[in-house]
């Protein structure tokens, strides 16, 4: 029997991940977390607290760049492969919560997308807190783009704003084109971005 808050947000996630908002019912998640409604109220009394309080913790705080990324120096292609492997990490911890069952036959990557869309309807000012996430994205390429051009491994002609773009949007184009499919494949993703970088290298 679930008897702590965070096994309740737990079984939550799953819940909101793969239904959605709206079918996921105080009643459909307490008998996931083995309690009574009474149960889920004493922890959580509204469903939209339930809600936010998941995507507080598995969206929001697990996006966080100094949650999710921790970059020692190196060149260039390093940082790429530091990236992706913070990235697999994250997936890994995500896989594990997502893939205790699988009703629809999905990718737990596609769940996770599933979720992101409903944090846009449901979560209040959603808005500015995944666009608060994109420009952190957005600036720690921008940031290592910037040193591998002072380094001389990239060209001095490349746009540092454009390439950082360039990067962050087909990682984040591939990693939603696979949620469709049977998830993210690291090693492909991997390849394309070191492509990208064989493009502007010096």
């Amino acid at each position: 029997m679930f008897t702590n808050r965070e096994e309740v947000l737990e079984k939550a996630l799953q819940v909101f991940a793969k239904m959605n908002y709206e079918k996921a019912t105080q009643m459909e998640i307490a008998k996931a977390c083995g309690l009574s409604k009474a149960g889920l109220v004493y922890y959580f009394p509204f469903k939209q607290d339930l809600f936010v309080a998941v995507v507080d913790k598995y969206v929001f705080h697990a996006q966080q760049l100094e949650n999710k990324f921790q970059f020692t120096a190196g060149s260039f292609p390093e940082f790429i492969d530091q990236y992706i492997a913070r990235v697999e990490r994250t997936m890994n911890n995500l896989g594990r919560l997502l893939d205790n069952s699988n009703p629809y036959g999905c990718s737990f990557n596609f769940y996770y997308y599933h979720l992101l869309m409903q944090v846009r309807l449901y979560y209040p000012n959603a808005e500015k807190k995944i666009a608060d996430i994109f420009k952190q994205n957005y600036q720690l390429w921008e940031s290592a783009i910037q040193r591998a051009k002072e380094n001389g491994e990239i060209r001095q002609d490349v746009d540092v704003e454009e390439a950082a773009s360039m990067f962050w949007q087909v990682f984040f184009g591939i990693s939603f084109e696979h949620s469709f499919l049977q998830g993210l494949n690291i090693k492909q993703l991997v390849k394309k971005l070191h492509f990208i970088y064989s493009l502007i290298k010096a």
